[in-house]
């Protein structure tokens, strides 16, 4: 009895191990350039670059945020982001340094869908604990 106990033990801790693994591998999100999001239509990645000066529009309406990215390439991406403004939004973007977008993109549109964004902005404290940086979107 003892010998068929473990033997059950052991595989049910190797099968949740498993399914651990697969699950973080699963929420890792890779980093990829202009290009290569455009040619992963329908895969979630994510993009980053710096904010194309003029670019950002917020529409009222669609509870849209309208803006391009330009990667180190200089090349550029329009990316749209989905959901209610924040308030300090304004202020970020403004600011922002680099921003990480994750979604995937749209060919319909030719444009970058955001589901989270991160704004990285200059710290306006020398030495402080503050990173600038901003997230929004999906937890």
């Amino acid at each position: 009895m003892r010998p068929t106990g473990l033997i059950i033990g052991v595989v049910i801790i190797i099968s949740c191990l498993v399914f651990s693994a697969k699950l973080f591998k699963g929420s890792l999100i890779n980093y990829v350039p202009f290009s290569e999001a455009r040619e992963a239509t329908g895969q979630t990645v994510q993009i980053m670059g710096a904010p194309a000066a003029g670019t950002m529009q917020y529409n009222t309406s669609e509870h849209a945020l309208h803006f391009a990215l330009t990667d180190e390439k200089g090349e550029t991406m329009p990316v749209v982001f989905k959901g209610p403004k924040p308030e300090d939004l304004d202020t970020a973007m403004t600011k922002a340094t680099k921003i990480t977008a994750q979604g995937s993109y749209s060919p319909a549109t030719s444009t970058f869908v955001a589901e989270n964004l991160l704004v990285k902005c200059p710290s306006k404290y020398q030495g402080s604990n503050d990173s600038g940086e901003r997230s929004y979107g999906k937890a």
